[in-house]
């Protein structure tokens, strides 16, 4: 089952919200003809539930959003991309692992009480 966290990005909606996101952004650029986009999808609904108001999990459907796949010059599917104030910081081409996601989602989630990266 889909999480309900996870945002589905328009090419309408997508720079107003991850430009106004206080929290850092993962966007999944997905096709649905793509066996690794769609083992990658419960990976992503997890996350969703885990890093829940402390980071956004969203995806963009290449073949629906032809404006942002131009604008962030996906080539392959699955791309994944972590924003922060609306700046790519990170890039990941294929398939990853949970563990691998949320190493790289720490390294820019916050802390809001101090604004420090949160540790284990």
């Amino acid at each position: 089952m889909a999480s309900d966290k996870i945002i589905h990005f328009s090419d309408d909606n997508f720079n107003r919200i991850v430009i106004k996101s206080y929290v850092p952004v993962l966007v999944n650029f997905w096709k649905a003809s793509s066996g690794p986009c769609r083992t990658l999808a419960p990976v992503l609904d997890r996350l969703a539930e885990e890093y829940d108001g402390r980071a956004v999990i969203g995806s963009v459907n290449v073949e629906e959003c032809p404006a942002i796949t131009h604008e962030y010059r996906i080539t392959s599917a699955p791309t994944l991309a972590v924003l922060v104030d609306g700046i790519t910081q990170q890039r990941m081409i294929g398939l990853r692992s949970i563990e691998d996601l949320r190493s790289v989602l720490d390294r820019y989630v916050r802390r809001k009480d101090i604004g420090e990266p949160v540790s284990d």
